[in-house]
């Protein structure tokens, strides 16, 4: 069995020199899954790359958590198109 590996959120704050509160917002706009076990926050290690670019959009393009929120969504529906596509290409490879 695979065992799941954590960072607390204040860990990754310190290092990220991004608030706390930052976090939280992603959590509560459901960006990411954090876990409140023994009262400490603590982030899934396969969480941070997603948490790193919302840091980053954050930082460096001044955007608020509502907008990232409306980022991440518009992604995920990209991703799917892309994944959509790639099957139906797949599709029209085998009818030839």
């Amino acid at each position: 069995m695979k065992e799941e590996q954590y960072i607390s959120v204040k860990t990754f704050c310190e290092h990220h020199g991004v608030g706390e509160s930052f976090v939280r917002s992603m959590y509560e706009y459901e960006i990411l899954h954090i876990d409140f076990e023994q009262g400490d926050g603590k982030l899934h290690l396969e969480d941070l790359p997603l948490l790193e670019k919302m840091v980053r959009l954050h930082n460096e393009l001044d955007i608020n958590p509502e907008g990232i929120q409306a980022i991440y969504h518009l992604l995920g529906q990209v991703e799917s198109l892309q994944q959509e596509v790639a099957a139906l290409k797949r599709r029209l490879n085998t009818l030839k």
